[in-house]
C-alpha cells in the first residue's frame, strides 16, 4: 500500500482543537477522491479503496487509506523494467494485435506511476489546509 505521512505536529495541532470527526471526515475524502482517480479497467482497484483508523493507547488517532489488490502498489509507484519468466509453464502467452503470442522470457519495459492514492491526499490536504512532509 503506497503511503504518504502528514505532518505530525500541524496534525496535533488540528486534532487538540478539532474532534475526532475531523479526521475521519477526512480519510473519507480521502477515499472518495482516491476512487475519482485510479485508473478503471475492471473496477477492481476503484472497488477496493478503503480507509481503515487505528489507535494507539487510545490518544492517537491513525486513518490509513489504501487498497488489499496486490497491484496497487504497482499503479501507484509504477514499475521499472523487468524481466518476466513463466513459473509453471515452459512459455509465456498473450496476444499482441490480435495474434497470439509465445515467449519464454519478456523484457518488460515497466509502467509509470499513476499516483492516484498520492494525490488524492494531497488533494484533500491541501483542501483543508494541512501540510504534507514526506519521509
Amino acid at each position: 500500500m503506497a503511503r504518504l505521512r502528514l505532518d505530525r505536529a500541524a496534525l496535533n495541532r488540528t486534532f487538540r482543537a478539532t474532534s475526532r470527526s475531523e479526521g475521519e471526515i477526512a480519510a473519507r475524502q480521502v477515499v472518495a477522491r482516491a476512487k475519482v482517480l485510479a485508473p478503471v479497467a475492471t473496477g477492481r482497484l476503484r472497488a477496493s479503496i478503503r480507509v481503515e483508523r487505528r489507535s494507539t493507547f487510545g490518544l492517537r488517532q491513525r486513518w490509513t487509506v489504501g487498497s488489499d489488490v496486490d497491484y496497487a502498489p504497482m499503479v501507484n509507484d509504477g514499475t521499472r523494467p523487468h524481466v518476466i519468466r513463466p513459473r509453471t509453464k515452459k512459455a509465456l502467452k498473450f496476444k499482441i494485435g490480435g495474434k497470439t503470442v509465445f515467449a519464454a522470457v519478456v523484457n518488460h519495459p515497466g509502467t509509470r506511476a499513476r499516483p492516484f492514492l498520492d494525490r488524492a491526499l494531497a488533494d484533500v490536504a491541501r483542501s483543508r489546509g494541512y501540510s504534507i512532509t514526506q519521509r
